[in-house]
């Protein structure tokens, strides 16, 4: 199958993916992006709070097609499928999508998020997991339902905030000795009357046999007990999603790329932008700033090599 070039790679629909899509076509780059979702993971958020500009919240699928929508105005070229393998050869980058096409262009920005990760016990193929409340939290309205939310981090408590209002009672359980929210998310939890916290409490496995029925908890101390439950969501951390990559990268052990100061990997032409970096703060304004930030460095990095390749000096003196 004949390649389709293009100036730009870009994988990933997510804030990241489209911000770039957008400073990229505004440097005068061709871009094409892979990825079928617009807004990536937004669609998990119910409402974004603290996104410039919406002071009263957005739904988080909203922004994500107003993002999207902006990007097509300027001209990206959106396959919305996913790539199946980004491989180098030689000064170019070769995605094939899953659909089978084949596109090449010398600069790739890679900013496919990441996905939520799973615990490792027993029975976590149950019916009844999920790890999508804005997706899976609705089933169980007006069903008198137990839901336990595993991990204290922030998204953990936007999940029990919003199962509240769903279910009878939100269980939220950590193994660490406090939560790990900031303190809005912290208040916003404590004001919700039928979300109990559980620290220092481990999952050990999953009870039922096709569906969910419960938990199998430890504390430090030894002790254990079941906790009966109708749902389970998970939040317990997140893996980036680098699989398609053919070649090797610098990463973090956890996967996440690493970048220099213009969000260049070790790779020469590849950048990454978004929670797939390896970086400090992992938000929906951040991954803006990071698309932005990578596609103006691509377009740096091009011009320059075009420059020098012509023949050119360059004297920083």
């Amino acid at each position: 199958m004949q390649e389709k070039l293009c100036d730009l790679i870009i994988i990933g629909t997510g804030p990241a993916g489209l911000s770039a899509a957008i400073y990229s076509q505004r440097q005068g780059l061709s871009a094409t992006v892979f990825g079928d979702t617009p807004g990536g993971n937004l669609y998990m958020i119910e409402s974004v709070k603290n996104y410039p500009g919406f002071h009263e919240g957005v739904p988080g699928m909203q922004l994500g097609i107003f993002m999207y929508s902006q990007a097509q105005s300027e001209g990206a070229n959106f396959t919305m499928t996913n790539v199946g393998s980004l491989e180098k050869s030689g000064e170019r980058f070769v995605a094939k999508d899953t659909s089978g096409n084949i596109y090449s262009a010398p600069l790739a920005i890679i900013a496919a998020g990441s996905t939520p990760k799973r615990l490792n016990v027993q029975n976590a193929a149950l019916d009844g997991i999920h790890y999508c409340a804005l997706c899976d939290g609705p089933l169980y309205r007006g069903k008198n339902a137990v839901i336990i939310v595993v991990g204290g981090g922030d998204r953990g408590g936007h999940l029990c905030v919003f199962l509240s209002k769903i279910a009878r009672q939100v269980i939220l359980i950590d193994k660490g000795s406090s939560l790990k929210m900031s303190a809005a998310q912290q208040k916003a939890v404590a004001m919700a009357e039928n979300v109990e916290v559980l620290l220092n409490t481990e999952v050990q496995a999953f009870i039922g046999e096709n569906e969910l029925k419960g938990v199998l908890v430890s504390s430090p101390d030894g002790q254990r007990k079941e906790l009966s439950a109708d749902a389970l969501f998970m939040s317990i951390g997140w893996a980036p999603n680098v699989s398609m990559m053919r070649f090797p990268v610098a990463a973090t052990p956890e996967g996440f790329l690493k970048t220099d100061a213009k969000l260049m990997t070790s790779c020469a032409g590849l950048f990454a932008a978004g929670d797939v970096r390896d970086s400090d703060l992992k938000q929906i304004v951040t991954s803006c700033a990071d698309g932005a930030r990578a596609a103006t460095h691509a377009a740096e990095f091009i011009q320059l090599k075009q420059y020098t390749a012509n023949g050119h000096n360059l004297n920083f003196q």
